[in-house]
Order: C-alpha cells, then sequence, then structure tokens
C-alpha cells in the first residue's frame, strides 16, 4: 500500500508567516492529555444529563447510551484520524483547512472556540456559581451571592491556566478523581442492595412498558461526549502527540461512557424502572438524593460539593483548549500578533484574558437579567450549554464531511467508511434534536445564538479565506510525512 505526504500547503502558494513565540514542548504525557479530554465533565453529565435521558428514555437509558456509545466510537475514530495526521494546537482550524480549505477551516474554528468560551467560561462558572450558593446556604446558613462564587472561581482557573499547562492538566485529574469518589460510593451501594426493585435486564428491554423513546433520548445521550478531543489542543505540548492524543481521545470515550452507564444504571434501579421517567426527571440533584437514600445524609453534601468541582475542573479544561485555539488563529494571521503572546511559563495569557473577559459579561448579564426579571440565574446555564452544545455539535459534522474526502480521495483506509457512517448517525441525529422541536423554554434562545454564531463565523471565514486569500501557516507541527515515517493508511484509524 502506498504512502503519500498528506499536505494542502504546497496547493495554495504563500503561506502566513508566523512569528509567535512557541508553546512548552514535550512536557505531558497521555496521562496528562485523557486529563485534559475529562474536561468534557462525565460527573456533570452524568447528574445534570442523566435526569433528563431519564425523563425521555425511561427504564430504557441504559440500553439508549450504549447504543449512542458506538456512534460516538464512529466520531471517536475520525478524529483520531486527524490527530495522526496534524498536532498543532489549532485543532479545527488545521483539521478543517487542511482538507476542505482555509473558508471552511476558519469557519469551523470560530465558533468551534467561541463555543468552548462559552461552555467552559459563563455556561460552568454561572453553574457552579449557583450550585455552590445552594450548597452553602443549605449547610453552613451562609448567604454568598451566586456571581461571586462564579467570580471567585474564574480567578482560580485563570490563575491556574496562566502558571503552567502541567499545573492545568494535574488539577482537572485531581478535581475529578476527588469529585468521583461520592458517585462511585452512591452507584456501588445501590446496586449493591439491589434499588427499589432489584437488579434487573428491564434496562436492555426497548419494549418494556416502562422505556421510552429512543429518538428524544439520542441527543442528550450524544451531548455526553461533547468536549472529547480537547486533549488535541495539547499537540504540541505532548511528548509523543500522535500517539498519546489519539490514545487519549478512545480512553476518554471509554471512560465517560463506563462512568455514565453506571450511573445510569443505578439512577434506573434507584428510583424503580417505573418511577425513574418522573422522579429522576424532576429533581436535578437526583444522584444526591438516591445518595441520601441508599447510603446517608452524609454523602449528600459531598456528591452536591463533588458537581462543583466538576464544573472547575471543566472550566480549566475548556479554558485551555480555547486560549490555545486563540494562539494559533493569531499564529496564523487571523487575530491580531498581541493574541499570541505568552506569559513567562508558556501559556497563551492573551487567550486566558479573552476568556476571563467573555465570562465576566456573561456572569455580569444573567445577573443583572435575574435582578431585574426575577430569572432563574441557572437559566443562564440551561442557554449556555445548548448553545455551545449545537455549535461543537455543528464543528463534528464539518469534521464529517473532510473526513469522507480523505476517504474518496483514498486517504484513509476503507474501514474509516464505516466509521464516518456511525459519526454522521450520531452527529446529525445530535444536531437535528437540537432544533427540531424548537425547545420551548429559555434555552431555544441558545438554538438562536448558535445559528447566527453560524453565520457570523462563515462570513468571517469567507472574507479571510476568499477575499484575501488567506492560507494556512507552515508549520513543523501541523503535519505528518506518511512517506518520512512510513505509516501505512490501514493503520491511521
Amino acid at each position: 500500500m502506498t504512502a503519500e505526504k498528506i499536505s494542502t500547503t504546497a496547493e495554495r502558494g504563500p503561506t502566513a508567516t508566523s512569528h509567535a513565540g512557541s508553546l512548552a514542548r514535550g512536557k505531558l504525557g497521555t496521562t496528562d492529555l485523557v486529563a485534559q479530554s475529562l474536561a468534557v465533565g462525565p460527573i456533570t453529565s452524568a447528574a445534570l444529563l442523566g435526569g433528563i435521558i431519564a425523563a425521555k428514555g425511561g427504564s430504557a437509558g441504559p440500553l439508549y447510551l450504549l447504543v449512542v456509545l458506538l456512534g460516538v466510537l464512529g466520531l471517536g475514530a475520525v478524529l483520531v484520524m486527524f490527530a495522526r495526521r496534524y498536532t498543532s494546537a489549532g485543532v479545527m482550524y488545521e483539521y478543517v483547512g487542511r482538507t476542505l480549505g482555509p473558508t471552511a477551516g476558519i469557519s469551523t474554528a470560530g465558533f468551534y472556540y467561541f463555543a468552548y468560551i462559552i461552555l467552559g467560561g459563563p455556561t460552568m462558572l454561572i453553574g457552579a456559581g449557583v450550585l455552590g450558593h445552594d450548597l452553602m446556604a443549605t449547610y453552613t446558613d451562609i448567604d454568598v451571592p451566586f456571581w461571586l462564587i462564579s467570580l471567585g472561581v474564574l480567578l482560580f482557573v485563570a490563575l491556574v491556566n496562566i502558571r503552567g499547562v502541567d499545573l492545568s492538566v494535574r488539577a482537572q485529574l485531581t478535581i475529578f478523581v476527588l469529585s468521583v469518589v461520592p458517585y462511585l460510593i452512591i452507584a456501588i451501594t445501590v446496586i449493591a442492595k439491589g434499588g427499589a426493585e432489584g437488579n434487573s435486564a428491564v434496562v436492555l428491554d426497548p419494549t418494556a412498558p416502562t422505556a421510552g423513546q429512543f429518538l428524544p433520548t439520542f441527543i442528550f445521550c450524544a451531548l455526553l461526549f461533547v468536549g472529547v478531543e480537547s486533549s488535541a489542543s495539547l499537540g504540541e505540548e505532548a511528548k509523543d502527540a500522535r500517539k498519546s492524543v489519539p490514545r487519549a481521545i478512545i480512553a476518554t470515550i471509554l471512560i465517560v461512557a463506563g462512568f455514565c452507564l453506571l450511573m445510569q444504571y443505578a439512577g434506573t434501579i434507584g428510583f424503580g424502572a417505573d418511577r425513574v421517567a418522573q422522579d429522576w426527571a424532576s429533581d436535578p440533584l437526583g444522584l444526591s438524593t438516591l445518595g441520601t437514600t441508599y447510603v446517608g445524609e452524609w454523602i449528600a453534601p459531598l456528591a452536591q460539593l463533588g458537581l462543583v468541582l466538576d464544573m472547575v475542573a471543566v472550566a480549566i479544561g475548556f479554558m485551555v483548549a480555547s486560549s490555545r485555539g486563540i494562539f494559533a488563529l493569531s499564529r496564523g494571521s487571523l487575530l491580531p500578533p498581541s493574541a499570541s503572546r505568552l506569559s513567562r511559563w508558556q501559556t497563551p495569557v492573551v487567550g486566558i484574558g479573552v476568556f476571563a473577559t467573555v465570562s465576566v459579561a456573561g456572569i455580569a448579564l444573567v445577573t443583572v437579567i435575574s435582578w431585574r426579571t426575577d430569572m432563574d440565574p441557572y437559566v443562564g446555564f440551561a442557554v449556555g450549554a445548548t448553545f455551545g452544545g449545537l455549535l461543537v455539535m455543528s464543528a463534528y459534522f464539518v469534521l464529517i464531511v473532510a473526513a469522507v474526502k480523505l476517504l474518496v480521495r483514498n486517504q484513509w483506509s476503507k474501514v474509516g467508511w464505516v466509521a464516518v457512517a456511525a459519526a454522521l448517525v450520531t452527529v446529525g441525529a445530535g444536531i437535528a434534536g437540537s432544533i427540531f422541536p424548537l425547545p420551548a423554554d429559555e434555552s431555544r434562545y441558545g438554538v438562536f445564538a448558535a445559528l447566527a454564531s453560524i453565520a457570523l463565523c462563515l462570513g468571517w471565514g469567507i472574507f479571510h479565506g476568499i477575499v484575501k486569500r488567506h492560507t494556512l501557516p507552515e508549520l513543523a507541527v501541523a503535519e505528518i510525512d506518511l512517506a518520512a515515517t512510513d505509516v501505512p493508511r490501514a493503520h491511521i484509524l
């Protein structure tokens, strides 16, 4: 089988010249990259989306999640294929731009990184602030405004990010390990005690009277995995990115799937197959409630604290990824040169500042609206999650289209068609489920904002890609020479 150099720069004439400093090279191993990809927030996903999956899927929620996992593994294969080819911090800018062209790459990078900023910034910080406020008010009688907690968390997240990438990823891993313990105790105890009606295979029966519908559940199962590719943003800082990043992506998918399946099963039998759709759906802290019922009252505050801490870890990880995206776009002459400025610890300090500025603005907006209208500030979390989830899913869709182009050109093993088909069904259903039917609550504003962002970023991409004829910078870390490394196409998967 022949090998070839995967490159598009030679076809496009002169490339943008990079004058940016260098990110820290060779500092991170596979474990560090897994920690970064865990910015997907498995605890937040299992705790907050688990109730929605139960409401839609009923007792068959675990089965539906297992089916969606197959499609997510297809998406994982697509991500791995690109991660083996390109190791730049630009991720979507590089993946899409070097396959479909600068216009597509710039447009996709624009709304992808904006989604990361909103998801990890105001969305998670508001969520942590609201839940932190409730936790303190319930167990300590101390009334701290949610916005003050949110700003305090933002300060911590920014300092950790500035201080160095190794500190950032290790902080995420430490927080995850501490946060997951009470949830594992709850799940194991519920299963050991047999839940409300005993352990049952009804969770694998989509025809059971207590089972819900598959398609309405699909989108929420898919959203559990949004962000598993965030380790790719650290490709330039990894010791062996072409091995470590793919391993981290697949490992994270399996970790998130295993944890969420465990919690979904425990929640289903804990509430009871005939009651889970009503009881868990009506209780945003349902897993904490199960902890009180099956373990004891002492574990409830620990579970709620774990949820808050997981949101902090998500914010750290999304700041890591988005700040490097801003750095890469500046290096490619798409943003002012100052945006590629690095701190003394070789971290993209301007990107961190942009993330922090947008976060403060989002927190302030929700605070003012809540004060003037008595809106629950948690609505801001729901709107931000809808907005960011739809944009990241849209970026995945463009990436799948890019993978199809490589398959058509015979630049990826034929087994890639299976991965692309599975990924396309999963991501396509996820996007459709986000829009149709249009949410009746305030989260519909997240849909509107996402569509507007895509339109604006498309205009930005057309301006730079067609009008200014932008070309991607020639970076040694940006592409793999298959001819030089003798990596056959069949092994790219």
